[in-house]
């Protein structure tokens, strides 16, 4: 689960200030329970629960609760948390040792107890401010919750205990989300484009292409990977989870996520799904004959070995050189992308592992806990750097990167993890990073400054387990080969990001 924050404040009367129930100065505060306004709870999980508001010589006008299960608010007072920084829960007890209960927050998205936050919160003796940070605050399964529709939160114990229970508040905005934004600049060359037309499918590595690309809008500006994240907040575990991946491992590029551009009336034919028809949406798809399968062509091309196949051969996987062989298909029309995993032609027609439809221009994700081509749930044409965008001078948009060792959880926009280690201190599938802002982008060619830039502005998502700080390039023969130059970037040189308080994603 991801980090939060929790702090045990000895607190200190001080007779100038307005003071609330265990004697803190009051500042900006929203409350969802206040004991001298007479704000209560309103559930206490069962009769056996029961609560007395009463006037402490320690601690104040407080609730005295016997907590036999649980207390807290169904239907709150304040039911959007978006918006505000931090949630603060003051608690009491007279005995010596530590409490331990649960924070349970049930919220829109929560159809059980994997999608609702479930989080430690440990009562020492004496007066505690227990502060969490919400933008730290994550569904159980690690998914983002959503904090603008809250439906209940309660205090949880697994056996009787009395505590004190004072004042609950939220700090922070009113409740309003705030706008993150992305480049208008880029936008406004996006739509002043003209799209070709065309009626036949396009290969990505190809002038026809590019122009296409060009005049793709790749999902709404509001979308995660359109962000401008150069002012983010920094992850505050953000060195430790670096330094796990390797702080002084390079940056690697693997040219690997090809794409085939079809015309709005491209045939559709069925395609056999063999591995997760559960996660995989169905078809028929718009998949042509001469669909490329990932690495295609320069893989191929640049090993001695394979120079001899035929696109034929590698789509049937002759030989078996395995892997993930994802496909990648875009409409740029009707603005639908098709994405497969372990993709291949046999003479019975197209078989693969899994299936994923996009909407480009929507900003729906998968289905929560569910798998894409990618593991994170997340589509990859969008994060895949192209030619056309190096010869532009920046990638405008955020980047797709591979972990050896991932975390067991995920965090918007990713959908789902891969991973049994519960490490705080590894990535999990959708963390954001950011090539720092001082890093210095000069004396590399054009084409690698264009992928450091767009490092920098829109950073790069975790999205599948692979090379260690792996990046995917478009397999285009008209771009360079960058090993050498990347190699010249350390993990180190990078940090993980957090969106900022109020941050609500775009639905």
């Amino acid at each position: 689960m991801l980090k939060f924050h929790l702090a045990y404040i000895g607190f200190v009367l001080l007779g100038c200030f307005t003071v609330n129930a265990f004697g803190q100065p009051k500042t900006s505060r929203t409350y969802l329970l206040n004991a001298v306004a007479d704000q209560q709870p309103n559930d206490t999980g069962s009769p056996k629960t029961t609560f007395t508001k009463i006037n402490d010589a320690q601690f104040g006008t407080v609730f005295n609760v016997a907590l036999a299960d649980s207390i807290g608010q169904s239907k709150p007072i304040v039911k959007n948390w978006a918006g505000f920084s931090t949630l603060v829960l003051q608690l009491g007890k007279h005995d010596m040792g530590n409490l331990a209960l649960k924070l349970n927050v049930k919220h829109a998205q929560t159809k059980n107890y994997a999608t609702r936050i479930d989080i430690p919160v440990t009562v020492k003796p004496g007066r505690n401010e227990i502060r969490l940070t919400l933008a730290d605050l994550e569904n159980a399964n690690g998914s983002a919750p959503d904090l603008s529709d809250i439906k209940h939160w309660y205090l949880a114990t697994n056996q009787p205990v009395t505590l004190f229970l004072g004042d609950v508040w939220l700090e922070g905005a009113a409740g309003k989300p705030i706008t993150v934004a992305s480049d208008p600049a880029r936008l406004n060359r996006i739509r002043a484009a003209t799209m070709p037309k065309f009626d036949k499918p396009i290969m990505f590595n190809t002038p026809e292409a590019d122009a296409i690309c060009s005049a793709l809008e790749v999902y709404p500006e509001n979308n995660a990977w359109n962000l401008v994240i150069e002012d983010w907040p920094v992850h505050p575990n953000s060195k430790n989870i670096v330094n796990t991946i390797g702080g002084k491992k390079v940056l690697r590029y693997n040219p690997d996520m090809g794409f085939l551009i079809v015309p709005p009336d491209q045939k559709k034919v069925d395609v056999k799904i063999v591995g997760y028809p559960g996660e995989s949406d169905p078809g028929p798809f718009p998949v042509p004959d001469n669909t490329p399968i990932e690495g295609w062509p320069i893989h191929y091309m640049r090993n001695p070995l394979l120079k001899k196949l035929s696109l034929d051969d590698v789509q049937r996987d002759n030989p078996k050189n395995g892997g993930d062989r994802h496909a990648i298909i875009v409409d740029p029309i009707n603005r639908k992308l098709y994405e497969f995993f372990v993709m291949k032609k046999t003479d019975a027609g197209w078989t693969a592992a899994q299936s994923s439809i996009f909407d480009l221009a929507s900003n729906k994700l998968r289905p929560d806990t569910w798998t894409s081509a990618d593991a994170a749930g997340l589509p990859i044409f969008p994060s895949v750097v192209r030619y056309d965008e190096l010869k532009r001078g920046i990638v405008e948009h955020a980047l797709r990167v591979t972990f050896v060792k991932t975390r067991h959880a995920y965090v918007h926009p990713a959908t789902h993890y891969a991973s049994k280690w519960k490490d705080e201190n590894l990535p999990r599938m959708g963390e954001r990073f950011r090539l720092r802002k001082d890093f210095d982008t000069k004396g590399f060619s054009p084409e690698v400054q264009a992928i450091l830039k767009g490092l920098q502005k829109y950073g790069m998502l975790c999205a599948d387990n692979g090379i260690d700080w792996a990046i995917s390039v478009a397999p285009d023969p008209r771009i360079p080969v960058l090993h050498e130059e990347l190699r010249r970037v350390r993990g180190s040189d990078f940090e993980v990001v957090v969106s900022p308080p109020g941050y609500v994603p775009a639905k």
